[in-house]
């Protein structure tokens, strides 16, 4: 399990503080006012706390994520597991998630959920880290990274599994060169790939 400290550390670093704000930017285009939300694999909130103004629900399977993410953001967040969400059918406007799925061997038990508790019209949004990319594929080799835990490593083949469940698009997104974010949708730089549609019935 990841290193609650370590990855507080992180968020709070300049580089990390850049890549949450890029990514809590990127799913907020996707999102009405209205929208009930539903963040699978919150950490400790970072998605909750730059959308202050949503209705989001934080859902996590760590313990010690769940109780940093309550002493850190005031919004609601309950501990649940991605392959049997407590959550009722059609229930939910918007299911979003970031750098979670590929972390999570049973990958068809986590997208068959997300179906389950979308609204008919309902969005899905998932931000996937590229492991074509030069940043993840570094992380990769690097001993100790939370990147070795990395479940699904071919991102093409995680994509086309997401889309068996969801009609929709996929893009490469922020570029990281040198641990600084930059403007990229190029593979080899864009270190997540965002997936975004809605449920195929």
């Amino acid at each position: 399990m990841i290193d609650v400290q370590n990855f507080v550390r992180f968020c709070e670093s300049e580089f990390g503080t850049a890549v949450m704000e890029r990514e809590a930017a990127y799913i907020e285009q996707y999102l009405a006012p209205e929208d009930r939300v539903l963040d699978v694999g919150c950490g400790i909130g970072a998605l909750e706390e730059r959308l202050p103004k949503y209705e989001i629900v934080g859902l996590d399977r760590s313990q010690a994520m769940i109780r940093t993410a309550w002493e850190r953001v005031s919004a609601p967040f309950v501990l649940g597991d991605a392959t049997a969400l407590p959550v009722a059918t059609g229930a939910v406007d918007a299911f979003v998630s970031v750098a979670t799925l590929e972390f999570i061997p049973d990958i068809d038990a986590v997208l068959a959920e997300a179906v389950r508790i979308l609204d008919t019209d309902g969005t899905f949004v998932a931000l996937i880290l590229n492991t074509r990319s030069e940043y993840v594929r570094s992380g990769l080799r690097r001993e100790g990274s939370y990147f070795q835990r990395l479940h699904h490593r071919d991102t093409d083949a995680l994509t086309d599994t997401i889309f068996e469940y969801i009609d929709g698009d996929s893009e490469y997104f922020l570029g990281v060169a040198d641990r600084t974010v930059i403007e990229s949708k190029d593979p080899t730089t864009a270190a997540i790939v965002p997936v975004v549609g809605t449920p195929a019935r």
